[in-house]
């Protein structure tokens, strides 16, 4: 792995990024709109307003759940 990579758990599975990837960023590398998701880095749950602020770390844990309806 390359000095500017990082290697992340997202969900369980190991994806490889670039080193100064926020969650914004992650978001948008995976296809997901924020709206309706809850994300949790390390087992502590990461407020909307601090996506752009949260930078991915070597062997981050993070876990991104999708809220569905239903009736």
């Amino acid at each position: 792995m390359t000095q500017n990579k990082i290697q992340v758990f997202i969900n369980g599975k190991k994806k490889t990024f670039d080193k100064q990837n926020n969650l914004q960023t992650l978001l948008k590398d995976l296809k997901i709109s924020n709206n309706g998701i809850a994300i949790e880095i390390n087992c502590s749950v990461i407020p909307k307003s601090q996506y752009k602020n949260t930078f991915l770390q070597n062997n981050d844990k993070i876990e991104i759940v999708q809220f569905i309806g239903g009736g």
